[in-house]
């Protein structure tokens, strides 16, 4: 942790009733320092007082919002504070990037990258995933990054965005080549779960840390699961539903403790389908997909299941990611099996569910995440 010491007054070069203002100047001097060397979050204020006395500890009711501070700088969006979405003053916002996928007769697969801001409602192309054309991949960013594994047919490749080099970069690839599996992110780590290999679904869990570039094995799942849903809320990782195999589906709901390296069973979905999606919002975790025409709600917490809202008609396969506090709805199978460009947002302060422009194209089983961009960009 980096100390701010309160400088003496002669150090100050002015008199004692401004002392207070111009502490304040050479503070926030320092605070903006830190910003743009992006070490804002490891500074820690701790005021000293007049005439010597001893530096005073941060006030508790303080403690609450560094540790929120640090853990929104070392995990990004991992950390789920809305606190942390970007201000206006930034000259950034949350952008949504959908990835690839299939047309809407679910033959071709689409190359195509684009960016959505929402509230410009302006689409920015962005650079092609280099010979990715394939479908059923996993896609979730990890400090504004996008990572990109797996996909149709079996492939183990896993490509990286860089936000900051506006690149594809292809970094480790996966142990066991999978499709229709998901990734999560926790604890700044990338966790790719289950899916398929072509002869059956998978029990098998890698992680990857992004610093040594490595993929290594994490416990298994307790049932072999694809196209089941993931989350991460509150320091766990959980897996929904899914298929087991061809035309069975489960229920279940597993519950992995990234410090206990195990996974456990929690209450069972009110539902029993694949092609799901699932996003968090600070201790909630809410579900789509499946063909079900509801977004169904899960608190960890609680352990209890709930109803959030319904959806004007069923889909499957669709993007889901979460964007200046709403759930968004994008693409997907409806229930004639075509693809659709139709977007939905989901609002959880006031429960509603609104119409979106649509898609640039017709998309499902794509790639769908948020990150954070320069409006310049």
């Amino acid at each position: 942790m980096r100390e701010v010491p309160r400088p003496e007054e002669s150090e100050l070069g002015c008199q004692a009733p401004c002392a207070g203002s111009c502490h304040a100047q050479r503070v926030l001097q320092t605070l903006n320092a830190f910003r743009r060397s992006g070490t804002l979050t490891d500074v820690v204020l701790r005021a000293g007082g007049r005439g010597g006395a001893p530096a005073r500890r941060p006030r508790l009711s303080c403690r609450p919002l560094l540790l929120e501070a640090r853990a929104c700088f070392i995990l990004g969006r991992e950390a789920g504070a809305l606190r942390a979405r970007p201000r206006r003053f930034m000259d950034q916002a949350e952008v949504i990037v959908v990835i690839g996928g299939c047309d809407r007769k679910g033959l071709l697969k689409l190359p195509f990258a684009d960016a959505y801001h929402p509230e410009s409602r302006r689409w920015t192309p962005l650079p092609s995933l280099p010979g990715y054309m394939r479908s059923e991949f996993a896609a979730c960013a990890l400090r504004n990054d996008i990572y990109v594994s797996g996909g149709h047919i079996n492939s183990r490749d896993v490509w990286l965005f860089s936000s900051h080099l506006h690149t594809w970069i292809k970094v480790a690839s996966l142990h066991t080549g999978r499709w229709r599996h998901k990734m999560a992110v926790m604890q700044g780590q990338l966790f790719a779960v289950g899916g398929f290999d072509g002869r059956q679904r998978l029990r098998s869990v890698e992680r990857y840390d992004p610093f040594s570039n490595t993929w290594t094995a994490a416990a298994p799942l307790l049932e072999a699961v694809s196209s089941a849903a993931i989350a991460p809320c509150a320091g766990r990782l959980y897996v929904i539903g899914g298929a087991r195999q061809d035309g069975v589906n489960t229920d279940k709901v597993q519950c992995f403790d990234p410090q206990e390296d195990q996974w456990s069973l929690q209450s069972p979905a009110p539902f029993s389908q694949r092609c799901l999606e699932a996003v968090s919002i600070e201790d909630t975790i809410y579900v789509v997909g499946g063909l079900m025409s509801k977004i169904f709600t899960y608190h960890p917490g609680t352990n209890v299941w709930g109803e959030a809202a319904v959806l004007p008609s069923p889909v499957e396969s669709c993007g889901v990611t979460v964007c200046d506090g709403k759930v968004y709805v994008l693409g997907g199978r409806d229930d004639s099996g075509e693809s659709t460009d139709r977007v939905l947002t989901f609002d959880p302060s006031c429960g509603h569910v609104e119409v979106q422009p649509a898609l640039q194209r017709c998309t499902s089983s794509h790639g769908c995440v948020t990150i954070v961009q320069s409006l310049g960009s």
